[in-house]
């Protein structure tokens, strides 16, 4: 006999009662069944069979009024048996259909605007990898005061520009710890000329192949708007002088070059990042270990700048002349 049916109150007496021509319990009997199926702790099948076997049998003989209260005590449970639902709308007492179960991600948006939730690592991970193609999510996250923002790098690109420097300066602590060899110049030779000739897909190409990254990389940049900062983090990654990086934007997109805003607020991007730290925001953006081809081998793109004494600034080529004397600004 299972736990629940050795756990149930015996209602053989009331059931003999019930059989009395002189008195009418049935109505006592079908509202003590329903509140004692309401409150089971669990309805396994023997507790369904059974009330399904009582009430569908009552329901028929009893007066509305006690119909009326039996529905409203079931109106949504998810657990009434078929053949209780169909005696009531047999009635005229139809009850509401069980709600459906959450979906994962209903779950997780419940967990990420619950303040009080406490996040552990595995739902965090969970909530992020969502959050990365979910601006609503991504955006509840950021506004939680309990995630570091270390943790929070996979959603940079949603970030407000103070919260970006803070998820920034929190990666740049850790970055300098893994090493990070220095890419192959033809790389920077090949974006600068397929940016000279206004070919984008082949300038895409080119930047994803030089790092390793999944085909479809900028569409990690759900806003538009992000997706030159994106491709910022790709180009100091890759490991671009900075004259070179103002090349790009000023050739590779005519929207982008006809803002001197638009192209300041980049070259600022490619100038306070160092290498290490895009090319982890980089990783933790994509969700991948991002690789870099150097000596002719797939290397994860993890660590720091074989120097860090040299600042982005300080990278300067061949290309210091085209440096427009247009995006200085005065205050």
């Amino acid at each position: 006999m299972s736990s629940s049916v050795a756990g149930a109150p015996d209602l053989s007496g009331l059931i003999e009662l019930s059989r009395d021509p002189a008195l009418d319990l049935k109505p006592v009997i079908l509202r003590v069944q329903t509140d004692l199926f309401l409150t089971a702790p669990v309805h396994d099948r023997a507790i369904l069979q059974a009330f399904e076997s009582l009430s569908a049998g009552l329901i028929p003989t009893v007066d509305e009024d006690t119909l009326r209260i039996v529905a409203e005590k079931l109106d949504g449970c998810p657990d009434v048996p078929a053949g209780v639902r169909a005696a009531l709308e047999a009635r005229g007492f139809s009850i509401a259909p069980p709600r459906e179960p959450e979906t994962e991600a209903e779950a997780d948006r419940a967990i990420a605007e619950n303040p009080g939730a406490l996040i552990g690592t595995r739902v965090l991970e969970r909530l992020l990898a969502r959050a990365r193609t979910d601006a609503d999510l991504a955006r509840t996250l950021l506004g939680r005061p309990d995630i570091p923002p270390a943790d929070l790098a996979p959603l940079w690109l949603f970030a407000e520009p103070e919260q970006r420097r803070a998820i920034t300066e929190a990666v740049e602590a850790t970055a300098a710890l893994r090493p990070c060899p220095p890419a192959p110049r033809a790389l920077a030779t090949s974006l600068v000329e397929h940016s000279h000739a206004r070919d984008v897909q082949a300038f895409v190409t080119a930047l994803g192949n030089g790092l390793a990254l999944p085909p479809n990389y900028l569409s990690a940049a759900v806003d538009p708007a992000s997706r030159y900062d994106l491709l910022t983090l790709a180009l100091r990654a890759a490991d671009l002088r900075e004259g070179e990086a103002v090349f790009v934007f000023l050739t590779l997109n005519d929207s982008v070059a006809r803002s001197v805003d638009r192209v300041f607020s980049l070259v600022t991007l490619f100038r306070e990042t160092s290498r290490a730290t895009a090319r982890d925001l980089l990783c933790a953006i994509l969700g991948v270990p991002v690789m870099e081809r150097t000596g002719g081998e797939h290397q994860p793109l993890h660590g720091p700048e074989a120097k860090r004494g040299a600042s982005a600034g300080a990278e300067r080529g061949g290309f210091r002349a085209i440096l427009p004397t247009r995006l200085r600004r005065t205050s």
